[in-house]
């Protein structure tokens, strides 16, 4: 699928009337059973994926190894360039544990019982969902959350795949079981209070950066500490 993303043992029925199209059963290289469909559509092949095992996907896909069970979803649109989709993932009943970018995020806001929850038996997002795009130069996330009763967490930004680097922003919001009600006045995934958050670097180096006065503004009002969100630069 890409040069780091494989499917094996590839079984299905396929018709290139109308059209290349038709449905079939894989195994991510190194992850778990996935079922898929590919049908026609302006500017490409359409692409939709289904797997009962969201964590398991995320970690072969190298996008996240921390996350455990969970059912997923994603279906991606061909733009017309070769290469660039537009794609939209959703993911269910999903436990992050041990999570070390995310211990962090927690630990500079200062929030200890979600961060034993991380260390322990991990914690549970009911639901995380992404519209982004996806190039040869990476992945642009347009708009991003996860929800669950303890936090609820929303993201936007890009991952330049060529150099490795991320550039995010969002805000996290403690307590969302309560703290949720905000979504009225803000967006999915930010409570009426919450952090705004931003991480950049590499894997390896991350950077975090929290705003302590973002928790003083509601959610109505949160847009003043958070800058335009970044595009991933044309590759040359």
């Amino acid at each position: 699928m890409t040069d780091q993303i494989a499917l094996a043992a590839l079984r299905g029925e396929f018709t290139t009337r109308g059209g290349f199209n038709g449905s079939f059963l894989a195994r991510m290289a190194g992850g778990p059973d996935l079922r898929g469909t590919v049908v026609p559509m302006k500017g490409g092949t359409g692409i939709r994926i289904t797997s009962g095992d969201a964590g398991g996907i995320l970690a072969a896909a190298g996008i996240f190894g921390n996350a455990r069970g969970g059912d997923f979803e994603l279906q991606l649109t061909p733009l017309g360039p070769r290469g660039q989709y537009r794609g939209q993932a959703k993911a269910t009943t999903l436990r992050v544990r041990n999570a070390p970018l995310l211990a962090e995020l927690l630990s500079a806001v200062s929030v200890v019982g979600l961060l034993e929850q991380l260390n322990g038996e991990g914690l549970l997002f009911a639901e995380a969902d992404a519209d982004f795009r996806l190039t040869p130069a990476g992945v642009e996330v347009r708009r991003g959350a996860a929800v669950g009763p303890s936090m609820g967490v929303s993201m936007a930004g890009t991952y330049d795949s060529r150099r490795r680097v991320f550039n995010l922003q969002g805000v996290i919001s403690p307590i969302y079981l309560l703290n949720g009600i905000g979504q009225i006045f803000s967006r999915r995934g930010e409570g009426l209070f919450g952090f705004n958050y931003e991480i950049t670097g590499t894997p390896e180096g991350a950077r975090i950066s929290v705003n302590p006065l973002s928790i003083l503004t509601p959610g109505m009002f949160r847009e003043i500490f958070r800058r335009p969100v970044p595009r991933l630069e044309a590759q040359p």
